[in-house]
């Protein structure tokens, strides 16, 4: 019996070592060859403010679009929610959205949103996201979603709002980092 399971174990080495070496002489040629990844695009300076292409707004004034980000405008004119994805907290993106927008603090604006959410003037903060594809997956899927992305990261399929008229890319457009 014991020679029959050894002689066994033999056989099953023997068959499954071409295998393992093939294994082992791609894993060579890989390691030799430089990696293929692609580079992550450098965010741009410009913010694009991105919607989803149902969503029935076109174009948006700087001060329609400080009410929706303010969440005093919670509705789009289909009676859709407006739902609000920041970008992560700690972006040059969100950083802007402090200074030129908010015109507050990070710490002055989650209490700003804790005092709107126990008035009862909005049913839930605002959603930060984790990155800005994360933002745009956001937009596709919801039609009353509402997010801000660098202009070189606007996901495919989505509208971007000209603001006052003008594109990122535009002269006097309002949403740049200086």
């Amino acid at each position: 019996m014991r020679v029959l399971a050894m002689k066994l174990r033999i056989f099953t080495l023997l068959a499954l070592a071409p295998l393992a070496l093939a294994r082992a002489d791609d894993a060579v040629k890989l390691a030799d060859k430089p990696p293929t990844a692609k580079k992550a695009a450098k965010p741009s300076k410009e913010l694009a403010v991105i919607v989803n292409p149902k969503n029935p707004v076109k174009k948006i004034t700087f001060s329609e679009l400080r009410s929706y980000l303010k969440l005093r405008r919670q509705f789009w004119p289909n009676k859709k929610r407006c739902d609000l994805y920041l970008p992560p907290h700690k972006s040059d993106a969100y950083k802007l959205l402090l200074k030129d927008v908010y015109k507050t603090s990070h710490k002055k604006l989650q209490k700003y949103w804790v005092r709107k959410l126990f008035s009862g003037d909005i049913p839930s903060k605002p959603s930060y996201v984790s990155s800005f594809r994360s933002a745009g997956a956001q937009v596709l899927k919801n039609v009353g979603a509402l997010s801000l992305v660098p202009a070189n990261m606007v996901p495919k399929g989505a509208r971007v709002l000209p603001i006052d008229g003008k594109k990122p890319g535009d002269k006097g457009y309002r949403l740049i980092r200086k």
